[in-house]
């Protein structure tokens, strides 16, 4: 190879210097090229090899040579000339020069980008594919850039599929965007603005109108359980309209001021119970006013980088709700109606009453004690052979739903509306058609000026609810004696000397009406192209009434003489103004987007509660006026304010490389002068790496994505005034006057606490998108941890709330798959899957053996643990339980909390849910699974659990007690009293905590769309279906549900039939 390149390189630098040693000498004017080349010819011997047509496009030339080098001589005879040459050996070849291409000239390309309804799209980015030149549409639509013909330009909006269109002659470039296909492409909503799953930097879960509309529910709460990672969504009780526990990755504050921040169409939504005092179903959840058949999208904020713009309320997460609003197009009239049952799913298992008077003797036996009809009617004065399930009596009933909506929308490219209503009855398993009614209703309008440089948005959220209740769960009385009678021999209430009757307790009713208004209006105005200056201002109202009457039949006369009633009186409004300016512009090859922006935020809370006693009557309970003596039990007045101004950077490199940054500094009034403002702030960055050109295009991988986060939110959800002296009333009053005793120490010197959240995550995607999978990993630590500190009695108040440098750690993994398994022409199937694993530890917690929080904590353990006894056995010979001693050996009389250990985590170790959707013409069916690997408590865990022989039934545990000595037994033995204290020890011990893990077939949805048969009766469209929920648990909890365990009131199965019209 080396003598072949020297061989050419000597054979080129022959003919090169065999030219050179040539020479003419010519001396001629206006002579015509042929005659050039013969004079050369004759002088060097070179020939010329040339088409004569060639020669016609020269000219001639007047040439003045002496003994010229001959490359010289042609290279100025050719200097003007259309012609070129080379010389190879003696021969010199003529050929047509070529002549330069004239570079294009650019041009400008103007355009308008639309939606497939014709709507112009403000704020597309058209770019110049791979050049740095690029411009953003203004509020019509419409763009200008240059570009040279050829040239393709690369159409990108949030929730729309990219489009690409070259460059031709025409300059005038119309473009129809659809909208997105691929789920990379939707829409995601985040804090103060929108963007994609491709392009988004943050962690950001979002569950949408069609996954809500599957589950036949009041509270949109109950719609994410099973289908966000990270969220953990509890039921705390199955009655309706009941509060959910909500913990977005674990908990954050020892104080367990864990609730995320929710915002409605970017209002804050009042997210505290407003109950003056509890009802069977607890405090009444604040979400279940906001009408599931509203919600566009819920959105659900994670990361540092999603949540740190929120400031000082962002630690716990943000839930983002959106209602829906009008679009363009041919007005659209909907509505749906369905109704339904529920009923409990699983009983428990009760002792029968043979099996119960068994176990009564036998407890009177084992403390040598003689029963009597005083101390056992149930042995001697009661029926015998009579048995009550009280279980099926108390909350065995069938409830009944009924829920039907309407709505109305359309518009045009300008004007834009949407009216809805709904209205939904729903009662309980519990007798006396006992329930919850709800009314609501949405107005929203959207309106753009012709040149769509001005807009204003309003929305408009009203609900009305009442839950008609009673004051406590009839759950309770599931444990009453099985021969207890209800009425006496004259057809009245029976009652023993002490106790209740469930009957009776059902007189006592509780009432509760609630209104609730949620309005938001935003206005926009493009200032230049790009430029916007925006306002969002929002403003809430809740107002809870409550009666809780206590009339005097319902009350055992052998105890209580006289009727009471409670009234609660609770109000709550809030404002928010947020102005803010928003660039847009293109930068290189990237789009850049500025946000800056300010908040002012107002909450005003303030009720009663005031118990009256001493009516003449029953009927005049309602009436507050008509007591013969008023007591104040509490007075609320709460006003908090808020300001912050923040801002939000964020550039994006060819849709490749992505960076997000924010800040913000927040002022809140729940701390003292001096401590009242904080900063945070976060930066995100994304690479999708599949754009780079080591991912050849057609691969099976077709999308991915690292992203990392890191950043700092706050928490300033501890209370009003908690920075201030606390007095609370005492409770006996000292003629007639009610004093006041300390409750709390000032302290103006505590400060916000502070989450610290990193994380990184890797997003994939396969077969064009078809499999979407992501893996995120985060770690989050919670310091400057607001706890009450214990003090001495010398200082007259028992604490003081202070900052304590404990650090709270909360990590862990979450994992997501979507897939299209199938998709044809007449049928698809659809698999989503989610798994969330949260390792929650308390870091550091320097001195807790000397704060009240040692007997509560262990450093390095969860801040959710539980402690108890260690349960060691039966002892055979006394049916005593044994348990383990701190000093070692066992005991039956431990020592609270010296002989504590720990029992378990009450945080599950990972949940998460599988959901399948298959579509077959006009058939579809989805169903959702829901897993938790948890521990918990039992059936019987707790103090107040009746002993065995104690007058009360018992599980079929119970048939395990001990009976005789030598027993290898696992229940202690039945006791009336002498045994009490060391059930109770039981109680709490590891002998009632377990697993409480399960799979439950949390919604079920079968729908049949009849369009195609109602087009003839003028319908847009028609469908029929059944929805169900909670229709099965796979479990080996040993209770009610493993969900809401021990004795609370269960998630109920509730399945529903539907009819759907469209006009």
């Amino acid at each position: 190879m080396r003598l072949t390149v020297m061989l050419l390189i000597a054979a080129t630098l022959k003919v090169s210097a065999g030219a050179s040693a040539q020479t003419v000498s010519l001396s001629a004017r206006n002579i015509s090229m042929e005659n050039v080349f013969t004079a050369v010819k004759k002088q060097t011997g070179y020939l010329f090899f040339y088409d004569r047509a060639l020669l016609r496009s020269t000219r001639p030339v007047s040439v003045q040579a002496q003994q010229q080098p001959l490359q010289d001589f042609l290279a100025d005879v050719f200097k003007d000339q259309p012609l070129d040459y080379t010389i190879k050996d003696k021969t010199v070849f003529i050929k047509r020069r070529d002549l330069p291409v004239a570079a294009p000239v650019q041009q400008p390309v103007t355009g308008t980008v639309k939606d497939v309804a014709g709507v112009p799209l403000p704020g597309v980015t058209v770019k110049v594919k791979g050049t740095s030149n690029g411009a953003i549409t203004d509020p019509e639509g419409n763009f200008s850039i240059k570009a040279h013909p050829g040239d393709v330009l690369v159409i990108s909006y949030v929730g729309f599929e990219p489009k690409e269109i070259t460059v031709g002659s025409d300059t005038n470039v119309p473009v129809i965007l659809q909208a997105a296909v691929s789920a990379l492409n939707e829409t995601v909503v985040i804090a103060y603005g929108t963007t994609s799953k491709r392009l988004n930097t943050g962690s950001v879960s979002s569950v949408k109108a069609s996954n809500i509309a599957s589950n036949p529910v009041m509270d949109p709460l109950s719609a994410l359980q099973a289908n966000v990672p990270g969220l953990l969504v509890t039921s705390s009780n199955g009655l309706p309209g009941s509060a959910f526990n909500v913990s977005i990755r674990g908990q954050n504050s020892v104080l367990k001021a864990n609730q995320p921040l929710y915002i409605v169409d970017g209002v804050p939504f009042i997210s505290d119970p407003l109950n003056a005092f509890t009802s069977a179903n607890g405090n009444q959840s604040p979400l279940a006013s906001i009408n599931p058949a509203d919600i566009e999208r819920i959105d659900v904020l994670k990361d540092a980088d999603a949540t740190s713009i929120y400031g000082s309320r962002g630690a716990n997460g943000v839930v983002l709700i959106t209602t829906k609003r009008g679009k363009a197009g041919k007005t659209q009239t909907t509505f749906n109606v369905y109704t339904g049952g529920s009923k409990v799913v699983n009983m428990v298992d009760m002792l029968s009453t043979p099996q119960f008077i068994q176990m009564r003797k036998e407890a009177f036996r084992n403390d040598n004690q003689t029963y009597t009809d005083e101390t056992a009617p149930d042995l001697t004065i009661w029926d015998q052979q009579k048995t009550t399930d009280w279980q099926k009596l108390m909350i065995g009933n069938t409830g009944h739903v009924t829920e039907a909506q309407g709505s109305v929308s359309g518009g045009n490219a300008q004007t834009q509306f949407r009216l809805s209503g709904t209205f939904r009855k729903e009662t309980t398993v519990m007798p006396n058609n006992l329930g919850f009614t709800k009314g609501a209703g949405s107005i929203s309008a959207d309106h753009s000026n012709k040149d769509g440089r001005f807009h204003i948005g309003a929305v408009v959220n009203y609900s009305s609810l009442r839950d008609n209740s009673i004051a406590a769960s009839l759950a309770g009385f599931t444990d009453m004696a099985p021969n207890y009678p209800i009425y006496d021999s004259t057809g009245n209430y029976y009652w023993m000397p002490a106790g209740m009757n469930p009957m009776a307790f059902l007189l006592r009713s509780s009432d509760a009406r609630t209104n609730n208004l949620v309005a938001q209006t935003d206005i926009r105005y493009t200032l230049l192209p790009g430029l916007n200056l925006k306002a969002n201002v929002g403003y809430t109202r809740s107002d809870m009434q409550q009666t809780q009457l206590v009339p005097l039949k319902s009350n055992n006369p052998n105890t209580t003489a006289t009727s009471t009633a409670n009234y609660g009186n609770t109000q709550a409004n809030t404002y928010i103004i947020e102005p803010q300016i928003d660039y847009t512009t293109t930068i290189s090859k990237g789009t850049l987007q500025v946000l800056v922006g300010g908040s002012w935020q107002e909450a005003l809370r303030k009720g009663s509660w005031v118990i009256g006693e001493g009516y003449s009557s029953d009927a005049m309970l309602e009436n507050m006026n008509a007591a013969a003596k008023l007591t104040a039990k509490t007075t609320t007045y709460a006003l908090y304010r808020y300001n912050a101004v923040f801002g939000k950077v964020n550039y994006n490199w060819e849709e490749k490389y992505l960076l997000n940054a924010t800040f913000r500094r927040d002022g809140s009034t729940r701390f003292g002068p001096g401590n009242r403002f904080g900063n945070f702030g976060a930066v995100g960055a994304a690479w999708i790496f599949s754009k780079e050109s080591f991912i050849p295009e057609g691969s099976i991988l077709s999308y991915g994505k690292l992203r990392a986060s890191i950043g700092s939110s706050g928490n300033d959800n501890i209370g009003d005034y908690a920075y201030l002296d606390a007095w609370q009333s005492t409770s006996f009053p000292y003629d007639g006057i009610t004093g006041l005793t300390p409750a709390r120490l000032a302290n103006l010197n505590y400060h916000w606490e502070v989450s610290r959240k990193k994380e990184a995550a890797l997003e994939l995607g396969f077969f064009k998108d078809r499999l979407l999978i992501t893996t995120n990993y985060y770690h989050n630590i919670s310091d400057n941890q607001l706890l009450d500190y214990k003090l001495s009695p010398q200082t007259g108040f028992p604490s003081v709330t202070r900052n304590f440098p404990a650090k709270v750690l909360n990590s862990g993994w979450e994992f997501e798959i979507n897939a299209t398994n199938i998709q044809r022409k007449d049928f698809t199937w659809r698999t989503s899957f989610n798994m969330s694993i949260n390792k929650n530890e308390l870091k550091e917690f320097p001195n807790i053996e000397a704060s009240s929080y040692k007997n509560l904590m262990v450093v390095g353990k969860p801040i959710t643990i539980q402690k108890g006894f260690q349960f060691a056995g039966i002892d055979p010979q006394t049916g005593l339980a044994l348990f383990q001693s701190a000093k070692g050996g066992t005991t039956s009389t431990p020592s609270d909390p010296d002989d504590f250990v720990i029992l378990g985590n009450h945080m599950p170790e990972f949940y998460g849910g599988l959901q399948n959707s298959f579509s077959y013409k006009g058939i579809s069916l989805e169903f959702l699974f829901q897993f938790v690997k948890q521990e918990g408590t039992s059936f019987n865990y707790g103090y107040g659990i009746p002993y065995p022989g104690s007058g009360s039934n018992q599980s079929l545990y119970a048939l395990d007690r001990w009976t005789a000595p030598g027993d290898n037994a696992g229940v202690p033995k039945a006791t009336v009293g002498s045994g009490a204290a060391n059930f109770r020890s039981y109680s709490i011990s590891s002998a009632q905590w377990g697993d409480a893990s399960f799979i439950r077939l949390k919604n079920l949805s079968l729908r049949y769309d009849l369009s195609r048969y109602v087009q003839k009766w003028k319908l847009a469209g028609a469908s029929v279906y059944g929805l169900a929920q909670n229709l099965f648990t796979i479990t080996g909890y040993e209770g009610y549900d493993p969900e809401t365990q021990g004795r609370m009131m269960p998630p109920v199965k509730t399945y529903t039939i539907g009819l759907q019209l469209s006009l």
